[in-house]
């Protein structure tokens, strides 16, 4: 298995995807946005991803080339229409739209379609936060037919649709949350796939309805299972209305939805159009050593915030460099040799 300098993997992407087409500043974003996936620990929004966008590329669904362009503007709302662009390029593009006009109005929302996949979604709210602003997003998507089935189904319907929210804090990184709404990311048993290794059994249903733990059989007509059961099930039904509905983008349950897309809705607030900033900052800041000073449950070292295992993650990555499992590097050999670029020294 591979262990990579983040600043190797990143200009080794990034060169592949710029032979794609994209423009040198576009692939530095989505190669950049693909290796802090990794450095975060979720390797499923890595670059394992590298494949499936080249696929959409040859299929013609996606065009590195594309940008995204404002179609519609009303005080602090906007809609975004990503023209198949990649979807990280779509997403930083729509997210720092919301944060200007969350300047001007104290409250914003962007509403994104036609988009490929955004990568992990918590980068787009970690910008907002970065700038004082607390930053919420809904994503919905996925494959026609969709891959999630709704509590108490055993048929697919449904999008893994992510929900993500970070918040400043005094003193500190970001308060950050990222989750699907399916107990597991697609991407999570993708990566188990191409490991060899197997899945929790209650994740994943086969085409038959029974509970698996081989990750091929996602891939062969079976669904992920929400998480929570009718908890994220109500949560990724509201994905569906914000992402999808609100936006223009769909579902993938509709008989007429194209392709894998996301729709997106982002939403900024700033904390000052409620009272000041720096008194929400420092009570943020307060309920934070709070819970922190909360004595650990047995089994566990200490009570941890959300982000803080993607911060240590990141730290740890940073000097080990970044493992990449035997298939996914294959697949990235296979890409530069496709697109004609020179692998990096590893040594």
């Amino acid at each position: 298995m591979p262990v990579i300098k983040p600043d190797t993997l990143t200009e080794f992407v990034s060169h592949i995807v710029r032979a794609t087409g994209a423009t040198e500043e576009g692939a530095n974003l989505v190669a950049g946005s693909l290796v802090r996936g990794n450095l975060a620990g979720h390797d499923s929004h890595g670059v394992v991803r590298i494949r499936q966008y080249l696929d959409t590329i040859a299929d013609g669904k996606l065009d590195p080339a594309a940008e995204p362009v404002i179609v519609n503007e009303m005080g602090g709302i906007t809609k975004i229409d990503a023209q198949q662009s990649f979807g990280q390029i779509a997403a930083h593009f729509a997210m720092q739209v919301t944060i200007d006009k969350a300047r001007t109005h104290g409250l914003a929302a962007t509403g994104l379609m036609n988009c490929n996949h955004v990568g992990r979604l918590g980068e787009w709210v970690e910008m907002a936060a970065e700038q004082g602003l607390i930053g919420l997003a809904f994503c919905n998507g996925g494959r026609p037919g969709g891959l999630v089935a709704p509590f108490g189904g055993a048929g697919r319907l449904l999008g893994t649709n992510p929900i993500a929210a970070a918040v400043p804090v005094a003193g500190r990184p970001p308060v950050m949350m990222d989750f699907a709404t399916s107990i597991a990311p697609e991407g999570k048993v993708r990566v188990a796939l191409n490991k060899g290794v197997p899945i929790p059994a209650d994740w994943v249903l086969d085409k038959q309805g029974q509970p698996t733990p081989n990750p091929q059989d996602l891939y062969d007509g079976g669904m992920l299972l929400p998480m929570a059961q009718h908890k994220g099930y109500g949560l990724s039904l509201l994905v569906e209305f914000l992402g999808g509905i609100l936006t223009g983008q769909g579902c993938p349950a509709f008989p007429d939805y194209p392709t894998l897309r996301n729709g997106v809705l982002f939403i900024v607030l700033s904390p000052d159009a409620f009272r000041p900033a720096v008194d929400f900052l420092n009570e943020s800041a307060a309920l934070c050593e709070q819970t922190k000073a909360v004595p650990p449950a047995p089994g566990f070292e200490e009570v941890l915030l959300p982000g803080e295992p993607e911060q240590h993650t990141t730290e740890r990555r940073q000097v080990e460099g970044i493992p990449i499992d035997e298939t996914t590097w294959a697949q990235l050999v296979e890409a530069a040799r496709q697109w004609n670029v020179s692998l990096p020294n590893l040594n």
